[in-house]
């Protein structure tokens, strides 16, 4: 640790598998890559070894002044001399990485001293800009060329937000989020998340809560929407975020039949198919014609092969950041998590027929027992916490039968679960899989799939994940038990009023609050009776008083039934 890395251009352009570097000792290589970014063509692939292990750093984006492409100025300047080791002498130029993990992992594995020289000879835009407030740096990121190309995806608007405060020890945080949006009335409303921390209560939650028809879903789809516009001529008074928001990523979590999220990015021109996931019931086909995209469909495989493949991105992650001083590890996370509603050993994916040896999917197998389960001819492969090192993940991805989803298993035979325990299991793996540093989680009424117990486990589960990512949720919901697990300021209301759609939060504290009160002040219980109370309020004027009603119910009532008839009749229902 705390000794310096040569960062260098060596003309090499990058392919399918990429490249060790072309150079010996601890060396960060760019290579060419050939995007184009609305004409400019500034994006470069990494290939990086750090103390004879190579390290997955992802892409990075690098602008000169004055050149359309970074890449033949490059080359031009090595056929004028230059050795190609950064910096570049005489040049005005900027970068930035397409992910803040970038100098996370050139800090965590070579010290902050070495992680800074390499921001410095890459010139990073938020280190230059916040750190050192540098002239020709505050001046290149005016241009067209930095606002098109650099700042094109999510995750380099991240980088360039952000980035600078790994080399300051300054804590990043999602900060509070405004959002226009088109109401049910037609008018532009606003709503104001809360995420920034104000005093000990959670506020990594905010909830959405309201009765049908207020457009509680309309609005989820319209911060898709927006984050998903790349338009960069955006009227203020448009739909859309009030300010860019502090996010790297976007996830949606709707198993409701009827909406209508995006699926993928397919038919978006972007780099980073991962700023934007969706998990629920609906999912693309793949198509027969080359060049074109399947066609969209509800399918109840959707949520199997995206919960096989999460699973193994969750080893993926684990094995590319293991590095990170403050990395939470994932398949530890699901484990953990998904052990809280239901008891197993292993979370396996399904590999086919017991076809070979198990351990060819093992780098170590000597070590370990159960390096597979086979069960009616097909055959389980444990994807767990304590085996990161020893399996091969592209073994395993290459086998992978992702239509049979995650199987359990405990004491060696398969764990049947419920329909709500299949779908918590789904969506604790799908978010874990991709969910990265500042993510922000819309999840769509989770209450259409998940009993009390385990919407207050899911909740739960959020909170746990979010704070381990510096991440944010945003639940629309009519569920009771979520509100009761957020405080007041997180919690809003929306209702229609005479005045148009109205916003607010409740006038007392939700967290751990009464229900019905809860209750009375989301819903307007407290004018509308229920069918029960309006029995009770007829037997009561039948039968004369709440002694009489009591001893004609016989042992058919309760004690909670009792003190309701007994405070009815006192308050004169």
């Amino acid at each position: 640790m705390g000794h310096a890395m040569k960062t260098v251009y060596l003309g090499r352009q990058s392919r399918r598998v990429t490249p060790a570097p072309d150079m010996e000792g601890d060396v960060l290589e760019l290579l060419a890559d050939n995007w184009d970014d609305y004409g400019n063509k500034t994006t470069f692939a990494t290939t990086c070894r750090i103390a004879g292990k190579r390290v997955e750093l992802g892409y990075l984006k690098l602008m000169l002044e004055d050149a359309d492409s970074s890449e033949r100025k490059l080359d031009k300047l090595r056929e004028e001399g230059w050795n190609g080791i950064f910096p570049i002498p005489g040049t005005r130029y900027l970068s930035l990485p397409g992910e803040i993990s970038f100098y996370e992992q050139l800090r965590d594995r070579l010290g902050e001293a070495a992680a800074k020289q390499a921001a410095q000879q890459l010139r990073d835009a938020s280190y230059l800009v916040y750190i050192e407030q540098d002239p020709d740096a505050l001046a290149l990121i005016d241009t067209q060329a930095f606002r098109k190309s650099l700042q094109r995806e999510r995750g380099e608007i991240k980088s360039y937000l952000d980035g600078w405060k790994i080399f300051a020890a300054a804590s990043m945080a999602v900060l509070d989020l405004g959002f226009r949006f088109n109401d049910v009335y037609g008018d532009l409303s606003t709503l104001n998340l809360k995420f920034s921390q104000r005093g000990l209560l959670p506020h990594g939650v905010n909830v959405l809560i309201g009765p049908n028809g207020v457009g509680k879903s309309q609005l989820l789809h319209q911060l898709v929407r927006d984050w998903l516009d790349d338009n960069p001529k955006k009227d203020e008074h448009d739909v859309g975020f009030v300010e860019k928001p502090n996010l790297s990523q976007i996830v949606v979590v709707s198993y409701s039949p009827f909406e209508r999220f995006p699926v993928d990015l397919e038919a978006h021109e972007l780099q980073d198919k991962e700023v934007y996931r969706y998990f629920g019931f609906r999912g693309r086909s793949v198509s027969r014609t080359k060049g074109k995209l399947g066609g969209i469909s509800l399918t109840h495989q959707a949520p199997k092969k995206n919960a096989a493949a999460s699973l193994l991105d969750c080893l993926t992650d684990d094995l590319r950041y293991k590095g990170l001083r403050n990395w939470a590890n994932k398949l530890a996370t699901v484990e953990k998590v998904l052990r809280t509603a239901f008891a197993f050993d292993y979370a396996t994916v399904n590999i086919g027929v017991p076809d070979g040896r198990a351990s060819r999917l093992y780098s170590d197998a000597g070590l370990l027992d159960d390096l597979a389960f086979d069960v009616d001819e097909e055959r389980y492969v444990p994807i767990s916490s304590d085996r990161i090192e020893e399996l091969k993940i592209d073994k395993i991805r290459d086998a992978l039968n992702a239509a049979d989803g995650v199987t359990f298993f405990h004491d060696g035979e398969i764990v049947e679960l419920s329909s709500g325990q299949k779908l918590f299991s789904f969506i604790v793996i799908n978010i874990l899989g991709a969910i990265r540093r500042d993510s922000l989680i819309l999840i769509d009424e989770p209450e259409l799939f998940l009993h009390p117990t385990l919407e207050i486990q899911f909740i739960d589960m959020l909170k746990t994940i979010l704070d381990r990512f510096n991440s944010k949720a945003l639940l629309a919901t009519h569920s009771l038990v979520a509100v009761r697990e957020v405080p007041t300021d997180c919690v809003h209301v929306m209702a229609r009023t005479k005045d148009g759609l109205s916003i607010r939060t409740p006038p007392f504290q939700t967290f751990g609050g009464d229900m019905q009160r809860i209750s009375s002040y989301v819903f307007g219980d407290s004018e509308a009776s229920k069918p029960f109370e309006r029995w009770i309020t007829e037997k009561l004027e039948e039968l004369g008083s709440a002694e009489a009603l009591i001893e004609a119910l016989g042992k058919d009532i309760n004690e909670e039934l009792a003190i309701q008839i007994q405070g009815m009749e006192r308050e004169g229902w």
